[in-house]
């Protein structure tokens, strides 16, 4: 059972209701395979690279194998993904450590905000920075991180605040004394408010038995509440714990969501979070549940996509997310077939274009709509 210190001065009650089901769909069809586009090689690991949704479109992020200054590169992408023009670095100094892994976006304002962890041969950390223009970015030393898998995603999360120029930051970091009587050992979460050259202590740390390997952290955030968990394995099963807390008015609730299901990403979708999750290679999606609601699980493993020239639509029971303007991280809503594992999927407003890491070298492909469907450009 997750045990918590106390997060953001809200008291918090387990639950212990699960997710409901409903019976599965047939499975869906692949797409035609799109032809890839190289971007860049020498890659530092197959997970330090990012899509992020920029008022003009999809804007690609990768760390370079090498620390020198200079090595966090970045290119704004055209409709079909591959960069309008040749990629430049990001006014950052050299790192300290070997690899950048777990690398994380997204526009506040007018700026871009990074997170990522560093790891060395015995320990990482997690760092992360605010970018505007060609002005020289400082990096914040977030603290001490879990040494994990090059390929693990989902162990550091960044989410902007709306209508703030600051975002919020979650990472996994070392074994942390348990809250109570579970044997250890136990796993540290700790959150940070990120701010241009600056990262505040907010809440409290959040101390977990049993942590999941990889995407063992959540977090979303929309006008007035936001969302975070932590995935834990109970057994050989993991089970995530979803803490929504909202401002006005005030509540906080804590609920374990999907047994059983590897947490993928918390995806807003008409105008609420929805937990998207890998169970037993099907994919599940359940709407993180408000103060008095029901959780109730849907499956998401055979969406329908339909789209015109300047629109998407992904739907399956009730999820149903709409794309128009520049959206990212949309990997966990298609179907395995259009994002490999670890990849990126974004929305420019016209086309879907999806980043992988494959064998050190990063590729871009582009989908665009014809005839109602999405097809490989």
């Amino acid at each position: 059972m997750l045990r918590l210190h106390r997060a953001f001065g809200c008291l918090l009650a387990l639950s212990g209701g699960a997710a409901c089901e409903r019976e599965a769909p047939p499975a869906p069809t692949a797409p035609v395979a799109a032809a890839p586009h190289r971007v860049a090689a020498a890659l530092s690991s197959a997970t330090g690279f990012e899509l992020v949704a920029a008022p003009g479109g999809l804007r690609l992020l990768w760390a370079l194998e090498s620390s020198a200054a200079g090595w966090l590169q970045v290119a704004e992408l055209t409709q079909d993904g591959t960069p309008r023009e040749a990629p430049r670095s990001v006014p950052v100094p050299a790192r300290t450590l070997r690899k950048v892994t777990d690398l994380v976006a997204a526009q506040v304002g007018e700026d871009l905000a990074l997170a990522w962890l560093e790891q060395g041969k015995n320990e990482a950390r997690a760092v992360a920075t605010f970018t505007a223009g060609n002005t020289p970015a400082g990096l914040v030393d977030l603290g001490p991180a879990a040494l994990v898998a090059e390929s693990a995603r989902g162990n550091l999360a960044l989410a902007p605040e709306p209508q703030q120029s600051r975002a919020l930051v979650m990472w996994r970091g070392l074994e942390a004394p348990c809250v109570s009587s579970e044997p250890g050992p136990c796993t540290g979460f700790t959150f940070r408010r990120l701010r241009p050259g600056s990262a505040e202590v907010t809440g409290l740390p959040l101390s977990v038995p049993a942590a999941c390997a990889s995407h063992s952290v959540q977090l979303s955030a929309s006008r007035g509440r936001f969302q975070y968990g932590v995935c834990t394995r109970e057994g050989a099963d993991p089970v995530t714990t979803m803490f929504s807390i909202q401002y006005d008015p005030e509540y906080a609730r804590a609920e374990p969501l999907l047994r059983g299901c590897l947490p993928l990403d918390t995806v807003e979708a008409a105008e609420r979070p929805w937990l998207i999750a890998d169970c037993r290679g099907k994919r599940r999606a359940v709407p993180v549940p408000g103060l008095d609601e029901r959780a109730e699980a849907e499956w998401l493993d055979a969406p329908q996509i339909t789209c015109t020239p300047e629109r998407a639509e992904i739907r399956q029971g009730r999820f149903v997310l709409a794309l128009r303007e520049p959206r990212a991280r949309l990997e966990s809503v298609l179907p395995a077939s259009f994002a490999p594992s670890g990849g990126r999927v974004g929305w420019t407003g016209r086309s879907l274009v999806v980043a992988a890491a494959t064998s050190g070298r990063l590729e871009t492909r582009a989908f665009s709509c014809r005839a109602g469907k999405l097809q490989p450009l």
